[in-house]
């Protein structure tokens, strides 16, 4: 069994003039990111590893959460900013490990990722700082596949508030 969570990163800042791959997470992405990650540590979802995009607010996501877990092995994947369904298949294919895997990244590609992973029909909307949990059927990373995964958990930080 492997257990994948899609992990959008917390609301970011739009107040500078900054490129979009710097765009920090504001003081509403920082509380979602912490009760998110109380969240997944109260149902035993604390992941193996992450594997993260390298925006500055999907970076500043993943270390609120291991402020809260502690240590957890992490990996930035440059494919993963911005990244469609296929190319978030792929890299979970590669770069799994463990049987808990987090991947953090962004919207429109996350969401689709979400809805294609799922077995039947799923419609799952991810705000930021929102996660989809799914558990697949499978012995290895490498055989993890769209449609394969049972829709465990949908949690938005208004449905922990």
């Amino acid at each position: 069994m492997k257990t994948l969570i899609l992990l959008r990163h917390g609301k970011s800042d739009w107040s500078g003039a900054v490129p979009d791959i710097e765009r920090p997470i504001n003081h509403r992405g920082r509380l979602s990111a912490d009760r998110m990650a109380e969240w997944l540590a109260e149902q035993e979802l604390i992941p193996d590893r992450m594997l993260v995009s390298p925006a500055t607010r999907t970076q500043q996501t993943a270390g609120r959460l291991t402020d809260i877990w502690g240590a957890v092995a992490a990996q930035t994947v440059d494919a993963l900013y911005l990244a469609e369904p296929d190319t978030i298949l792929d890299t979970i294919r590669g770069d799994g490990k463990g049987a808990t895997l987090l991947v953090l990244g962004h919207n429109p590609g996350l969401e689709r990722a979400a809805v294609d992973f799922a077995k039947g029909a799923c419609p799952v909307m991810m705000p930021t700082c929102t996660a989809a949990v799914l558990r697949f059927d499978a012995a290895r990373w490498g055989d993890v596949a769209f449609g394969e995964g049972m829709l465990l958990h949908h949690v938005t930080p208004k449905s922990l508030a």
